[in-house]
């Protein structure tokens, strides 16, 4: 996704909102080291800059880590579905509009 002002505003108010990494609590100097994960895909371009679609992450929770939400996203769905329930049922009741 191009880092546009509308993804750069959303990522700012994903990471102001959540403060930390959601998973591991870990968190960055002024947003710094940490990242906003799309839990809908962002090519789903009509929820791509909802924050209702956006969880705080540390690079390690996001992308580095064995259980990390892009190398294992069954791990993360279940996490999701436990921790973030909120944020999970949005989540599925959004995918099975757009089946």
């Amino acid at each position: 996704m191009k880092r546009d002002k509308n993804y750069l505003k959303w990522r700012e108010s994903v990471i102001n909102r959540d403060k930390c990494c959601q998973i591991c609590k870990k968190n960055g100097k002024n947003g710094k080291g940490l990242n906003a994960h799309h839990i809908i895909p962002r090519n789903f371009i009509k929820y791509a800059y909802s924050l209702k679609n956006g969880l705080t992450l540390c690079a390690g929770c996001h992308t580095l880590a064995k259980y990390s939400a892009h190398k294992h996203p069954l791990w993360f769905t279940n996490w999701l579905k436990i921790n973030k329930r909120t944020l999970y049922n949005t989540a599925m009741e959004r995918i099975n509009e757009n089946p």
